[in-house]
């Protein structure tokens, strides 16, 4: 199985960070997650007030820093079974 890409890891933890942050029906929260448009969500995000923008970005960032799943199948080697040897 093939790990997401960056930009569908980063959109995914954008979409759970803005339904946390602003509810599942915001706009932000939407773009990220039915339509996955990176160019929508980053308009949304933009618009968003800088201090609420910075905390939408800073759950997303713990998200994607916590996620040792996918940072471990970016590691070469480590996507086989048993991980490395």
């Amino acid at each position: 199985m093939t790990p997401p890409d960056p930009e569908t890891r980063f959109l995914a933890a954008l979409a759970q960070a803005a339904a946390g942050e602003l509810g599942a029906d915001h706009p932000l929260a939407r773009a990220a997650t039915d339509d996955r448009d990176a160019r929508l969500a980053q308009e949304r995000l933009a618009a968003l007030p800088e201090a609420v923008r910075e905390r939408v970005l800073t759950v997303a960032h713990r998200l994607m820093r916590e996620d040792l799943a996918a940072i471990w199948s970016f590691l070469p080697g480590a996507a086989q079974s048993g991980g490395m040897h």
